[in-house]
Order: C-alpha cells, then structure tokens, then sequence
C-alpha cells in the first residue's frame, strides 16, 4: 500500500494525526525529531506524537510501505555513516 494511505490508516486506528504518527514512527527508530511549527496549533499537533508508542505491528506496516517507495528511502532518511543527502538523494563518500 501506499505510505501515505498507510500513515493515514495507522492514525485513524490509533487516533492521532497522520503527522503525530510519523513523528512517533522517526522516534521509534531511535531518532529525534526536530519538527517545525510555525502556529501554535502546530505546536500542539507535534506534541501529540509523545508519551506514546506505536505497535510493533503498525512499525512494520510503515516499514512495508516505506520499502515499496519508487525512490530510495535509506533508513526513513536519516544520516548514515557512509553517506549524505544532497537534494532528493544519496551521496556516497569515502576518504582517500
């Protein structure tokens, strides 16, 4: 399925907001995310996605759609040792 339709799905069931469940999926792989607002209903709707977790279940059914993307989605696009994001994509590097 789609990622998006999958957000859209995992929120209805969970109750929140597809953004909260994205924010909650970056923090369920370790990460931290660093949201922008720029009103104050922003602001409460980026505070929805803490003090609670997604189910391993709905983890993995973002997985899966994150992995059926027509484009590379390395690690939902987070920084990884070996390379950078430049622009809509990977760059690898390495020291000479």
């Amino acid at each position: 399925a789609e990622l998006l339709v999958v957000l859209e799905e995992v929120a209805a069931r969970v109750g929140k907001t597809p953004a909260q469940v994205s924010l909650n999926w970056v923090i369920s792989k370790g990460a931290i995310p660093i949201p922008g607002a720029s009103s104050t209903a922003q602001v409460r709707d980026n505070l929805g996605a803490l003090g609670w977790r997604l189910s391993a279940s709905d983890i993995a059914l973002l997985d899966a759609a994150a992995d059926e993307l027509t484009f590379e989605f390395r690690g939902s696009g987070f920084q990884t040792a070996d390379s950078k994001f430049v622009g809509y994509g990977f760059e690898k590097w390495r020291l000479d």
